[in-house]
């Protein structure tokens, strides 16, 4: 049993499964404050999860309940319990708990970057240094691949790995 949960919970990154964490703390939280019996948590239904995500809803963006909603989710499956939650009605859930979010939990909206800006870049990196060369080298291939600049990098390199990361 212990290799199956260990195999299933492969399937999440490290860094998905510390945001779980912090998910499944943040309901476990909320059940005992609501006096939610452990027998009701696991499997949840449709009525406690909707009630828990507009607990939230107020106060973290759409991007956060639909996470806390998918590491509930996840956390059934690592269980082994089943996940009766209409997928019609779990949609209808996190679409509305994200129009109810406070506007404060949006990031306005970013200017595009464009050829300009690299521009700007190359007049200001020396290209004689391996390090700046490398560094334009990898803004140029995101711009271009219209790809997530966390995409071509790491956060530091300690977390690099050769098996995900591009060499």
């Amino acid at each position: 049993v212990d290799r199956i949960t260990s195999m299933i919970g492969a399937s999440w990154t490290n860094s998905t499964k510390e945001l779980y964490g912090t998910s499944l703390l943040v309901f476990h939280v909320f059940c005992n404050l609501n006096n939610i019996p452990d027998e009701s948590r696991c499997p949840i239904s449709s009525n406690t999860l909707a009630t828990f995500l507009a607990s939230c809803a107020s106060a973290h963006s759409g991007s956060t309940l639909a996470n806390y909603a998918a590491r509930i989710k996840a956390w059934h499956i690592v269980h082994g319990c089943s996940w009766d939650i209409n997928e019609a009605e779990y949609k209808v859930i996190l679409e509305g708990a994200t129009r109810l979010a406070p506007n404060t939990s949006r990031c306005p909206q970013r200017d595009p970057f464009t050829v300009d800006i690299l521009t700007v870049f190359h007049s200001l990196f020396d290209h004689n240094d391996p390090c700046d060369t490398a560094i334009f080298t990898c803004l140029v291939v995101s711009f271009y691949c219209v790809a997530r600049l966390g995409e071509f990098t790491v956060p530091t390199i300690q977390s690099f790995n050769p098996a995900k990361h591009i060499t």
